[in-house]
């Protein structure tokens, strides 16, 4: 299946509001999109499925391939998700990175999972700087920061 994604992030007229600037409306709607792909299991989906183009990720996520389509792109748009090339080399497909996992799947993971984890929340501790705007909330940080200690005094004892 051939295809190439396109990403758009334009914000219509008078998103905004009175907070202030356009930034800050597509960084509230980077958060609410990441909202629903938590609540909808997405980001489960795109780590057990590894790099998958839209089709792809329609067929297991069970929705409407216009409808992955348009969260996708707004995934991309918010640097949640890289595109890659697939591998034969003639389309692009979407990659959650692994340092995002624990952030995006830490408060639903199950004890079967938590181990395959460990990697990703090295990598997290890593990156930590270098999250999407859309992560760095402070109360996003301290969730993060408070789940990886817990996870590694668990793991210690």
């Amino acid at each position: 299946m051939s295809e190439t994604v396109t990403v758009t992030a334009t914000v219509p007229a008078g998103t905004a509001g009175a907070s202030g600037t356009t930034a800050d409306a597509a960084l509230r709607r980077a958060r609410a999109s990441i909202a629903f792909g938590r609540k909808r299991g997405y980001y489960r989906v795109l780590f057990e499925a590894g790099p998958v183009d839209a089709a792809t990720f329609a067929e297991l996520a069970g929705v409407p391939e216009h409808r992955a389509r348009i969260w996708l792109d707004e995934q991309l748009a918010a640097g949640v998700l890289r595109l890659v090339t697939a591998p034969e080399g003639d389309h692009e497909e979407l990659l959650l990175p692994g340092e995002y996992v624990p952030i995006l799947l830490g408060d639903t993971v199950d004890a079967d999972l938590d181990h395959e984890l460990d990697a990703a929340r090295d990598l997290l501790a890593e990156h930590l700087g270098e999250l999407p705007a859309a992560f760095d909330a402070e109360l996003e940080r301290r969730r993060v920061l408070a789940f990886t200690d817990h996870a590694r005094l668990a793991r210690m004892v």
